[in-house]
């Protein structure tokens, strides 16, 4: 070792099989696509001002009959909902709201079904508290 050489840092010599590998790797889940095909049930933002779908341009007939039938689909598409789409819930946060119709009738006297929320005397005395708060009046 020779004296004041700094030796932090030094690397490695790189392995030519692992580098190809590692590209390898991370190469194989891209994908390039030739054709552009939108997805109609995403919401744009805004549109792209350097996209060749959003620009404005002199058309023949045939593109603008185009044009007017994406727009047309577009908007067919975002107008139906997920009922539409899919005969049953597709996900599991679908279930929650899918079914809107309920599979017993409710009896209001029977206590296993129908549980009216009770206000405590405390709950009172804490709204009659928030009410008479001068900061919280509108003026």
């Amino acid at each position: 070792m020779t004296e004041g050489k700094c030796t932090f840092g030094t690397r490695m010599p790189i392995d030519i099989h692992m580098l190809n590998e590692i590209i390898y790797r991370e190469v194989k889940h891209f994908r390039n696509y030739k054709i552009y095909r939108p997805n109609f049930g995403s919401m744009p933002v805004a549109g792209k001002f350097y996209a060749s779908h959003d620009q404005i341009k002199a058309e023949s007939k045939e593109q603008t009959d185009k044009v007017e039938m994406y727009t047309q689909n577009v908007s067919q598409t975002r107008s139906k909902g997920p009922h539409s789409k899919y005969p049953s819930a597709a996900t599991e946060n679908q279930e929650y709201g899918w079914y809107h119709k309920p599979l017993l009738t409710m009896d209001r006297n029977d206590k296993r079904f129908y549980k009216p929320k009770v206000e405590s005397i405390n709950t009172k005395i804490e709204i009659i508290i928030l009410m008479s708060n001068p900061k919280n009046k509108k003026t």
